[in-house]
């Protein structure tokens, strides 16, 4: 949303530069078979070619109202997944969304936790375990990084309440 066009080139020069390399699996060449399909499926458009003085004129693309929407659902989505990867894309992109409905679904997601906290404590476990699904340290490093995760999550919201970051609806009409 922040630029009118973009090319592949340019998408993934800004993912790199945030080292998503180390949170994701975007390659370059994901990026342009990405925007090929999104184009297949009406959510990007593409605008023209634009010269580069370094190789083969690029293709600009620009996202369309579907594509707009698209990408706030699965943004909605991301924000709420138990997925580490899928949910720290939704953070990098969190402030396209309002505050509000930013708490809500950081709130939902720490709902989510709660439940599968109160899951792992339900968990058989035996001392001498004749399969992993009772066994005692499996089930305890899963509960250890479900509990740490939920400490953040309140950390998180206590963030988001306490007016971190800058959110779409709170910026200035002009920008």
């Amino acid at each position: 949303f922040q630029k009118k066009e973009t090319h592949g080139y340019d998408v993934y020069r800004e993912i790199t530069s945030w080292k998503a390399e180390t949170w994701s699996k975007v390659r370059s060449g994901s990026i342009y078979h990405a925007f090929m399909q999104l184009e297949k499926e009406d959510m990007l458009i593409k605008k023209g070619l634009q010269k580069s003085k370094d190789g083969p004129a690029q293709t600009r693309y620009a996202i369309t109202d579907d594509g707009a929407r698209e990408l706030l659902r699965l943004l909605r989505l991301s924000l709420v997944s138990l997925d580490q990867e899928q949910f720290t894309a939704g953070l990098a992109f969190m402030h396209l969304l309002s505050r509000r409905d930013t708490i809500a679904l950081a709130k939902k997601r720490l709902g989510l936790y709660r439940q599968t906290c109160t899951f792992m404590d339900t968990l058989p476990q035996e001392e001498n375990p004749e399969t992993p699904r009772t066994h005692p340290e499996i089930i305890s490093s899963w509960t250890t990084l479900f509990e740490a995760t939920l400490a953040w999550q309140k950390q998180f919201i206590g963030r988001l309440e306490a007016g971190y970051y800058i959110f779409t609806d709170e910026l200035p009409s002009d920008a």
